[in-house]
């Protein structure tokens, strides 16, 4: 293990050890450790027919729920990198793959079209996350990701609940889904999450 991701090792233990804690809440419905876990995996096998694999880019839209990050590790775990293009252009990413979060439509939107090997893809050593600016220029992160998998911790005093109104899609509630999750927390869906957020000077959560 010490070649792969620290990020996606602590992840994985985080969610399959959460049990019946809530991981997501919102008002429509609301997702235990164990039920996200879950669709992490069910979303994991999906990719893998898909044909998602090391190398590639794989673009994803959908809007501020459970599968937007969830799909965002799905991916991760299979080697691809990962751009989140809501209400961004997707400029000169050329993804291979375009993913839907929306439960209500498709989860492939566009693909190559390959089918996936057969082989198992070992975890690859880092994540590359990739968020659009309004001016079509890409901001790229991934140490960050293992700096927070390094120093985020459970509280004390038990799980919180974190409040998330920026959007997924933009790096900070992006970072912030994270952070909660890896600390064992609740995030606490806002009902209309501002996706027109400028991500240019964006400063990432301190982990």
């Amino acid at each position: 293990m010490g070649d792969s991701s620290l990020f996606l090792t602590r992840i994985l233990d985080v969610l399959c050890d959460g049990g019946d804690k809530i991981a997501f809440a919102h008002q429509s419905r609301s997702m235990s450790y164990r039920e996200t876990f879950d669709t992490l995996r069910r979303l994991h096998r999906t990719l893998k027919t898909e044909g998602i694999s090391p190398g590639q880019t794989v673009a994803i839209t959908g809007g501020n729920m459970p599968e937007t990050i969830l799909l965002q590790i799905a991916a991760q775990l299979r080697g691809a990198r990962v751009a989140h293009v809501e209400g961004q252009p997707a400029g000169e990413l050329r993804p291979d793959h375009v993913l839907s979060s929306d439960p209500d439509g498709p989860l492939l939107l566009a693909g190559t079209g390959t089918k996936a090997r057969e082989n198992d893809i070992v975890m690859p050593r880092a994540v590359e996350t990739i968020f659009p600016t309004e001016a079509g220029k890409l901001i790229s992160y991934s140490e960050i990701y293992e700096e927070m998998a390094r120093m985020v911790e459970p509280h004390p005093d038990g799980p919180q609940q974190v409040l998330l109104i920026a959007p997924m899609s933009h790096p900070i509630g992006n970072q912030i889904t994270v952070k909660a999750l890896l600390a064992g927390d609740t995030v606490v869906l806002h009902e209309r999450a501002p996706e027109a957020l400028q991500t240019g000077t964006a400063t990432p959560p301190a982990a």
